[in-house]
């Protein structure tokens, strides 16, 4: 299983980085001892742990996101205090929201966007992920570059690949 570890809100800037364990515990763990030796409050930064795990569906092998983990607090010796919005549903290979998000709560907060704006763009954004899976958009280079340019004209990328 590895883990994908997302920090945004404290740097300011959105950073990613993997790591293989077999919970959020032994992750917070391997971050906390040596040789990394993080302390509680700079580990405590990190947003998102998406957890990911290698399965069988119908018959084939295949990798899934399986929980997507906010990290609510961390103090030293008892681990972490973490939220699931978002689950992995191996019967319909789809996923819950539980509509309950801290780090949405936080993007409240520091935008100033509403909950309704912010569920609306999650929208939109889901489709085009879609579309682009659709329209075999699987490049790394050619995706950061649709997604820059989807911050500067959001209407021209959707209308190019077909999100309504």
């Amino acid at each position: 299983e590895a883990y994908v570890l997302f920090q945004g809100m404290a740097s300011g800037h959105p950073s990613l980085g993997t790591m293989h364990a077999n919970s959020v515990d032994t992750m917070l763990r391997r971050l906390e001892t040596p040789p990394i030796n993080l302390s509680s409050s700079l580990v405590e930064i990190l947003d998102v742990v998406v957890v990911m795990t290698q399965t069988k569906i119908k018959g084939k092998e295949v990798r899934r996101v399986t929980e997507i983990d906010e990290i609510i607090s961390v103090k030293e010796g008892q681990g972490a205090q973490i939220h699931i919005p978002f689950s992995w549903n191996p019967v319909t290979d789809g996923f819950t929201f539980n509509n309950q998000s801290y780090v949405f709560n936080k993007f409240f907060l520091h935008q100033g966007i509403s909950q309704a704006e912010l569920f609306k763009e999650l929208e939109i954004r889901t489709k085009l992920l879609i579309n682009l899976f659709k329209y075999g958009v699987f490049d790394f280079l050619e995706f950061r570059n649709i997604i820059n340019e989807y911050y500067k004209d959001p209407m021209a990328i959707l209308k190019r690949f077909n999100v309504r």
